[in-house]
């Protein structure tokens, strides 16, 4: 009983002074990493904006925007840093844009894809498909940038959110408007659409009748399934009840509601005007 006791008084001694040193530690790295990470970011904005003189942030949905300015008070543009999540864990980017919204930079921060596939995301040839994209550019995997092969899941997840901080960008710092999808005018008629998925084609059939989509249909895929049952049928729901393709994708799948949405409009996008002799895509 004594040996027992004595036992559990030096394990217990050596657990308090192992956690004061992990604390000691941690106090000692964590400002100096902290101080690398601060370094490394104002690198990266004079790297992209050269001219930059001073900085000022807003915060938008929990990412950081940083409007960047040149000695006389211009805006040169902005340096957001977003985190999206990929295929093994979150990752942390900034994103540089001029005051036309166009991309002039992508640099990865920190992430978790596996080395030789998902961490493709961290390549040039990967962000160099983006620079120069805009507001106005689709940024969509399949039409103007591509994901790559094997590692569709990371550089899928990169697309959608790089399109979705140049809108973010557009519409609450710089105040520009997007062309809405016009349904009003359409050929009634059931349309189908599709677009690249994880593992193959994702195809949709659109019901439109009277200006109005009346249903949606996914009828071939190939995501995730466990992920994809989170985007459906919550994404085509969402759809037909605010009539709009502009609806919150922030499920527990994403990249896969993502893709729902420009499966529609891929289906809708070449249907005739009404009176111009509709038919089936």
């Amino acid at each position: 009983m004594h040996n027992i006791l004595r036992l559990s008084v030096t394990l217990a001694a050596v657990a308090i002074i192992s956690a004061a040193l992990l604390t000691g530690m941690h106090n000692i790295t964590e400002p100096v990493i902290r101080e690398k990470e601060q370094r490394e970011y104002l690198e990266a904005l004079e790297r992209f904006f050269p001219d930059i003189n001073e900085y000022e942030t807003r915060e938008i949905e929990g990412d950081q925007f940083d409007l960047v300015y040149d000695q006389d008070g211009e805006k040169l543009g902005i340096m957001a840093t977003v985190k999206t999540q990929g295929y093994e864990g979150t990752i942390t980017y900034n994103l540089a844009v001029d005051t036309d919204t166009e991309i002039i930079g992508i640099r990865v921060i920190s992430h978790s894809e596996t080395p030789g596939i998902g961490d493709v995301i961290t390549t040039d040839d990967f962000q160099e498909q983006f620079i120069g994209k805009s507001f106005e550019d689709p940024i969509q995997e399949g039409e103007d940038v591509d994901a790559v092969s094997g590692a569709t899941m990371s550089t899928g997840s990169m697309i959608n959110s790089i399109r979705r901080t140049v809108i973010t960008i557009g519409e609450n710092i710089l105040d520009m408007e997007r062309k809405a999808f016009a349904l009003e005018g359409l050929a009634d008629d059931v349309y189908r659409g599709s677009v690249e998925g994880t593992y193959g084609p994702l195809t949709v059939e659109v019901e439109l009748s009277d200006g109005r989509i009346q249903n949606i249909e996914v009828i071939e895929h190939n995501e995730t399934e466990a992920y994809f049952v989170d985007a459906y049928p919550e994404i085509p729901e969402k759809i037909i009840e605010e009539q709009s393709l502009e609806v919150d994708v922030q499920t527990g799948a994403t990249l896969s509601a993502e893709r729902i949405i420009t499966a529609v409009i891929n289906a809708l996008e070449d249907a005739p005007e009404s009176g111009s002799g509709g038919g089936d895509n």
